[in-house]
Formats: C-alpha cells, sequence, structure tokens
C-alpha cells in the first residue's frame, strides 16, 4: 500500500470510529449535566414557625416547648415538612412528619397533609408562604392496621398521661405515635404512597387519607419502634428508615430509599451504604441498589427522580447553624452500568454555597441553608428545583440560638437544565 492510500485508510477509519460511538450515544440515555458552582437563589420564602391548622386539637402535652413558644400548644402546627409534592399553579403539597421527633412525645400530633402556596416574586428578602388549608389527617376506617393505634386503643392502655390530656374519642385517625412519614409519592390515580420510619412500613392512601392496605413492612428489616418486633433484634436505629422515596415516570414503580445503614450492612462494613428499595404493586424486589454516602455520620434529606434513570438526593450532615458544613444534593444514575450494585452520583448543588446576587434572603451571598434536617427537594421544571426543610417545630438553632425555626422555601435555578421525564413536572 502506497503512503497516500495508507493515510487515506486511516483517515477512514477515524472518522469511523468519531462517528459510530456518535450514533450509539444518540440511541442510549443521555445524562443530565452539573455545574455546582452556577447554582443561583431564584426565591425565597418562610412560613412561620407558629403557625397552626385552625379550630384544630390542642398538641404537644408530652414536650417542653421552649421559652418562645410553650407547650402545650393552642393547635395542631404545620411544621415538620418531611415529604412534598408541586402542583400546578405554585401550590405544594407538604407533608408534616410524626410531630415532636419521637414516638412517645407525639401522640397528640395527628399526621397531616397540608397546602401551602410560598411567595416566589419578593426581591425584597421578605418572601411569604401562605398556609392555603389541610387536605386530610391520616386515618384507618377499615382497620387495617392489625395493632391497637393510639386514637383506639393505646391510649386506655397507657400507664400515665400528662396533665390537662385525655384519651380521645376512638376515630381511627393516626397520630405520631403510630406513625413517622416521612417520604411521599402521588400514584397516577390520585392516591398517596407514604414511607415512614417507625416500621419502617409503606402506607397507601386514598384521596381522602385513609389507609386501603394494611401497612406494607420491608423485608429483613426492622427498627426498634416497629410494633410487630418482639423479641427481634432492630436492623435499623430508630429515624433511619424511609426518609425518601421516588416514582418512576409512568407511575409504576416506586423506589423508597432508607436514611441510614442496616446493622447487616454495617457489620459487612458498609456503614456508608443506604438501600434503595424497588416496589411494584406493593411488591419489593428481592436486589436493591446502594447509595454511598460520603461519611457514615451523613443521612438521606430526600431522594426524587427526574426521569427513569436519574434522581436527586439530598445528603446532609447532623450539624446546623455555625456547625453546618455538609448539605448538598447530588445527581445520581441509577442504571449501575458498571454493576457493582451502587448509584453514580455526582454533586449538583452545595446548599452551603448557593449564589444569591439579587438579595432574596437576609442571609447573605452565598446564601446557606444550615439547617440539620433538610428533607425536601422537588423539580419545577427542567432547570428549577425547590427545597425545604423540616424545621422541627418548635426547635432553634438553624438560624437563631433563641427563635424557633420556620419553614423557608427555596428555588435553586442551576446553571444548566437536568433532562427531566415532563411526567414528573407539576401539574402533570
Amino acid at each position: 500500500m502506497t503512503l497516500g492510500l495508507r493515510a487515506l485508510a486511516l483517515t477512514a477509519i477515524v472518522v469511523s470510529a468519531a462517528v459510530l460511538p456518535a450514533h450509539a450515544a444518540e440511541r442510549a440515555p443521555q445524562g443530565s449535566p452539573v455545574a455546582p458552582e452556577g447554582a443561583t437563589l431564584s426565591a425565597w420564602s418562610v412560613l412561620p414557625a407558629a403557625t397552626y391548622v385552625p379550630g384544630s386539637e390542642t398538641s404537644g402535652h408530652w414536650t417542653s416547648g421552649n421559652a418562645a413558644i410553650p407547650a402545650p400548644y393552642p393547635g395542631q402546627p404545620v411544621q415538620g415538612f418531611s415529604g412534598t409534592h408541586a402542583l400546578g399553579g405554585g401550590s405544594f403539597l407538604v407533608l408534616s412528619d410524626n410531630g415532636f421527633g419521637r414516638k412517645s412525645n407525639s401522640a397528640d400530633f395527628l399526621l397531616s397533609l397540608h397546602r401551602i402556596t410560598p411567595e416566589t416574586v419578593a426581591a425584597d428578602g421578605d418572601g411569604a408562604t401562605t398556609y392555603d388549608k389541610t387536605l386530610f389527617t391520616m386515618s384507618d376506617p377499615d382497620h387495617l392496621v392489625p395493632w391497637p393505634i393510639w386514637r383506639d386503643g393505646a391510649c386506655q392502655q397507657a400507664a400515665s398521661l400528662p396533665a390537662g390530656y385525655a384519651c380521645p374519642t376512638a376515630d381511627r385517625q393516626l397520630t405520631g405515635w403510630d406513625f413517622d412519614p416521612e417520604s411521599l409519592q402521588v400514584a397516577k390515580d390520585g392516591t398517596f404512597w407514604v414511607g415512614e420510619e417507625f416500621g419502617p412500613f409503606l402506607l397507601h392512601l386514598n384521596a381522602g387519607g385513609e389507609l386501603i392496605e394494611a401497612p406494607i413492612p420491608t423485608p429483613g428489616v426492622k427498627s426498634p419502634s416497629n410494633p410487630t418486633l418482639g423479641g427481634a433484634v432492630p436492623e435499623i436505629l430508630d429515624s433511619k428508615g424511609f426518609e425518601g422515596m421516588s416514582i418512576s415516570p409512568n407511575g409504576q414503580v416506586l423506589h423508597p430509599m432508607l436514611e441510614g445503614a442496616t446493622a447487616e450492612d454495617k457489620a459487612a462494613g458498609l456503614a456508608n451504604d443506604l438501600r434503595i428499595y424497588t416496589v411494584r404493586k406493593g411488591e419489593y424486589a428481592e436486589s436493591f441498589l446502594r447509595y454511598r454516602m460520603e461519611s457514615a455520620g451523613n443521612a438521606l434529606g430526600d431522594f426524587i427522580q427526574i426521569n427513569k434513570d436519574e434522581a436527586l438526593v439530598i445528603e446532609r450532615d447532623g450539624g446546623q447553624g455555625a456547625t453546618a458544613v455538609f448539605k448538598r444534593i447530588y445527581l445520581v444514575d441509577l442504571r449501575d452500568a458498571d454493576g457493582n450494585g451502587y448509584v453514580e452520583k455526582r454533586l449538583l448543588v452545595d446548599l452551603m454555597n448557593v449564589t444569591n446576587p439579587d438579595g432574596l434572603s437576609p442571609y447573605g451571598d452565598p446564601f446557606t441553608f444550615p439547617f440539620v434536617t433538610i428533607e425536601d427537594v422537588e423539580i419545577l421544571d427542567a432547570q428549577t428545583i425547590a427545597v425545604m426543610n423540616d424545621n422541627n417545630f418548635p426547635a432553634t438553632g438553624g438560624r437563631s440560638s433563641s427563635q424557633p425555626d420556620q419553614n423557608e422555601y427555596l428555588e435553586i435555578t442551576l446553571a444548566a437544565p437536568l433532562k427531566v421525564d415532563h411526567r414528573l413536572l407539576p401539574g402533570r
């Protein structure tokens, strides 16, 4: 072969090598870009800590409150946002958690789903979130929970009750003594799926908040608060259950995700690993994926999908205020391309370093979100996400050592658009 023909042949080989992968890439799912340094605060709004459901029962009889908000409280606080779902028109469904942090002090907290509307146009650092209404309080009218619940049997069995509190009339409403709701998804049929931590269980509710299936247990995993634990050894710590739960774009598959490592995984040297399960029609798949935390001391804040292959994860440390260091949102790939059982993760947003050039929040530029529990992320459009905290009413420490933390709402504009499935956008 002459030199000229050899050069022509090599050129053809190079062109073919460049073209063929490109064609293959067009057929393969494409990952979303990340540019953490480009995240910008585009809205900020607050719901005051002392926001109560109008006309609701008093609460907090098992708590001591604090100097700013003494207990018991005059109603049911609209707080503890542990799960959210964006509606069309700028409103959000927000799921309150078990109430005051523990099973033992939350028996008078009704498990509820609320609707709020954050103000997103304020340019003076004074955005106000509106409490619209409470959609429902969770209940079990068909006695699907096979053990006593607080408002039907358990209260009467209590050894003692705090001063000023009497057992309510049996009405099958569910309280923070019964379950600890931490994640929320809305199915295509309008029913709700809730991931909780006392089991951990999956709860399936109708549009009125009534259980339509018995609590669905997690195979091989129980917490110390699981009412069916008996003499078994718990596999996870309290408050390490289903903090996050995604739903597939077609609405057919749930992926509940544990907040902490199981005892089995810790014993195997996998203390940094969180399990991501796959659930179809209430049935768990045998296998699960793993998410590797940056530190065993970190925890999951929330987990949602943005398309069938990608999801967002809030990973956070246990610090707040001046001790908060690690509060991040990662873009994760659920495909496990290398077959090692782990999702891949890439930093998308550092919540301790969000550009705030327009001064939308009074907390400086860069804006920081130094709460111990950041438990809500939602996709608004391809380039905008919403983030909210669980303010642990009436706790202090995130913004002030003396004033209770408020429910803060953020919108963050990303530097580049994500590849979002339109079926997961608000109003779909």
